[in-house]
């Protein structure tokens, strides 16, 4: 099973409203909110790597609100 971790900055107006999006794609385990840094952490999961690659790139990237986001892939 691969995972990838994704902190993400976001526009403290819209943070809800993200966190409803977030939660509709299809390889995320966990949102989470968070204090420090960052403002949400997001958990994503898959048997394939690139399924997570692919929804990252193509779909977290065109939610409106976000302002920006780290990656770390999980290797085992």
């Amino acid at each position: 099973m691969s995972e990838a971790y994704v902190l993400l900055n976001v526009n403290y107006k819209k943070q809800n409203a993200i966190i409803d999006q977030v939660k509709k794609l299809s390889t995320v385990k966990i949102v989470k909110s968070v204090y420090g840094i960052y403002d949400l952490l997001i958990i994503f999961e898959s048997d394939n790597l690139q399924v997570i690659k692919a929804e990252i790139d193509e779909n977290l990237h065109t939610i409106d609100g976000i302002e920006n986001l780290t990656t770390l892939i999980s290797v085992d």
